[in-house]
């Protein structure tokens, strides 16, 4: 699709000063002229008479000046919010890296219903600024669009876009850059895939960033067999691959391969044949994907390849086999990959920690994992909402659910949130406990934080109270919660 024609920018011209104006700003031109620059607070007996005109012919009249007028002392000139026309002028007067740190700064107290305004006058200034100072309205424009995608504010970035194309301007790569990767930030994958669609129509020439962010955003929705177009094309477009852009899809093989690793491991070999060596984030990402499917053997030679490729495994690489031993059921790997990274003294961190937590509570071994909870301490790191969470599944293995319960609440006291599995395990081991009173005030708890119990649990429960003929404590539950629906 054609861009539409472009449009001519506006002419504008400004009333001229005279009299007590014309007075007015000499005298404050000169105030700012001065040498050395005046502090900001010295502004103060010319603010109460600084007008939007007389501060746009202060601005025009300073030309080049107001490149080395320092930053407060620029602001201090602006009342917040900041009238549209001697702003837009300003903006045309500085250099792209003064002008986003001014946009910066005054961005936040200009409303949405005035933003529009702001837009507008940038583009009716142009011209007048270009006479007055040889400034261009692209840079302007380009500062604001980058500025208000900086600020994450997409709905103003796409005016000021649409602005710019339709009077046959375009940003830079580098500012389209930011907006795609504002999208991203703000998980909206897709205005960064249209986006890019755009930049193709308009005939914008992306670069590395550009492919490896809307590459991301590809496989942010689950569009894969796309993100992998985008790594082929870009030798057309002519963008060097990157190792980032190799890893950015095989994140996505390993994420939504359904177990299937051979993908990934192809584009692996596809990097190294292109002349580019894997990186730590290349071989933590696989070895990662390999422990998830329990392939512990390839995961072992992998590691063993990084080790050949000098590339030395790190905290990550060793979390990551410890935790694929315990999903696995197998503790005692997990401890020797615990001692080796000991031994390679590569640090130690909670998510370590965690890992060999869970798998011991698991087993119900809950001394051990206590004394690598004191450990743990001992290492001056803090215990965490997973931490506490393995601990419970311990104690609900050995049917403890008193101890439970006291894990439960420190663990809120700790400033941690239980989830719906840490209270449905408490109020189910209370019930095999056959201590539903126990169970009850776990139940009112869930209540309160909004967790509604699922049909499972409440069968458990109410079958229990029914053996034990303990019926009364449902109408107790029912008070509490005031949903009779729920039953």
């Amino acid at each position: 699709m054609a861009p539409p024609r472009a449009l001519p920018l506006p002419h504008f011209t400004l009333p001229p000063l005279a009299g007590e104006d014309h007075l007015f700003v000499a005298a404050l031109r000169s105030h700012i002229s001065a040498s050395p620059t005046p502090a900001a607070a010295s502004l103060s007996r010319f603010l109460p008479g600084l007008s939007p005109l007389r501060l746009t012919h202060l601005i025009l009249l300073l030309g080049p000046l107001a490149q080395g007028i320092p930053h407060g002392l620029l602001a201090a000139l602006l009342p917040s919010p900041p009238p549209p026309l001697p702003l837009a002028v300003l903006l045309h007067s500085l250099q792209p890296r003064r002008c986003a740190e001014l946009l910066a700064s005054v961005l936040p107290s200009v409303t949405p219903h005035a933003f529009p305004d702001l837009l507008h006058h940038v583009l009716l200034t142009a011209r007048l600024a270009a006479g007055a100072q040889r400034a261009a309205a692209v840079p302007a424009l380009d500062v604001l669009f980058s500025s208000c995608a900086r600020d994450k504010k997409l709905s103003r970035a796409t005016l000021a876009y649409r602005a710019m194309r339709a009077h046959g301007m375009l940003p830079t790569v580098v500012s389209c850059n930011v907006f795609i990767s504002a999208a991203l930030r703000l998980r909206r994958p897709e205005i960064a895939v249209s986006f890019f669609r755009e930049m193709r129509r308009c005939r914008m020439s992306p670069n590395a960033y550009t492919a490896n962010m809307v590459m991301r955003a590809h496989c942010a929705l689950g569009q894969v067999a796309e993100a992998a177009h985008v790594l082929d094309e870009m030798s057309d477009w002519g963008i060097s691959r990157t190792v980032a852009s190799f890893n950015t899809l095989i994140a996505a093989y390993c994420r939504d391969g359904g177990g299937i690793m051979e993908p990934a491991l192809r584009l692996k070999k596809r990097m190294e044949q292109e002349g580019l060596m894997p990186n730590e984030v290349t071989y933590n990402t696989m070895v990662h994907g390999l422990c998830k499917i329990g392939n512990m053997r390839r995961a072992n030679r992998l590691v063993a390849e990084m080790r050949a490729n000098g590339v030395p495994p790190n905290t990550v690489t060793f979390n990551m086999l410890i935790h694929g031993y315990v999903r696995l059921g197998d503790n005692e790997a997990a401890s020797r990959v615990h001692e080796e990274m000991m031994s390679a003294r590569v640090g130690v961190d909670v998510v370590t920690y965690n890992a060999l937590i869970l798998g011991l509570c698991n087993e119900g071994k809950v001394k051990k994992a206590g004394r690598l909870v004191q450990e743990l301490c001992r290492a001056k790191l803090e215990p965490n909402a997973s931490t506490f969470m393995s601990l419970i599944v311990g104690q609900c293995k050995r049917q403890n659910s008193e101890k439970a319960l006291d894990l439960l609440n420190a663990m809120k006291k700790s400033g941690f949130h239980p989830n719906y599995d840490g209270y449905k395990m408490v109020v189910s081991t209370f019930c095999k406990n056959k201590d539903f009173e126990g169970a009850l005030d776990v139940l009112r708890d869930m209540l309160v934080r909004c967790m509604a119990p699922d049909k499972d649990l409440l069968h458990e429960f109410f079958e229990g109270l029914s053996e034990a003929k303990k019926l009364h404590l449902a109408e107790d539950l029912r008070s509490v919660a005031n949903a009779p629906s729920l039953f």
